[in-house]
């Protein structure tokens, strides 16, 4: 999926009506997400991703062991809005992830979530 239709479909499916706040959306969750991840599952995810989105997440060398409540307030504190707004973004966002990644990809990064994240992934 091109960089301009994953923004598109975050805005759309959050709700946002704003490029620049959809961007920054994706942008802020899959950081978290690949922030998230064991081993090479986030190099793997980002090799399937756009540019810039790809280039502008870093890759840390140990997961944050995040559970979804932990995930949501992250995002929730780095986009300067109340949880169940970020709760809502997230859910976007995964929903968009998964639409531009492969299936096998897509069952990789949720293997490693644990069960408590279903009610984020759509």
């Amino acid at each position: 999926m091109k960089y301009d239709r994953m923004v598109k479909a975050v805005e759309e499916r959050a709700g946002l009506g704003d490029w620049a706040e959809s961007e920054r959306t994706l942008r802020v969750v899959v950081q978290a997400l690949s922030d998230r991840l064991l081993g090479g599952e986030s190099d793997d995810l980002l090799a399937q991703l756009p540019e810039p989105l790809k280039s502008e997440i870093t890759v840390t060398p140990l997961a944050d062991p995040m559970n979804p409540q932990e995930f949501v307030e992250r995002v929730a504190r780095d986009l300067g809005l109340p949880e169940e707004q970020a709760r809502d973004r997230v859910r976007a966002v995964f929903s968009t992830l998964h639409e531009a990644v492969t299936e096998g990809e897509w069952e990789e990064v949720v293997g490693q979530l644990d069960r408590a994240y279903a009610e984020l992934i759509a």
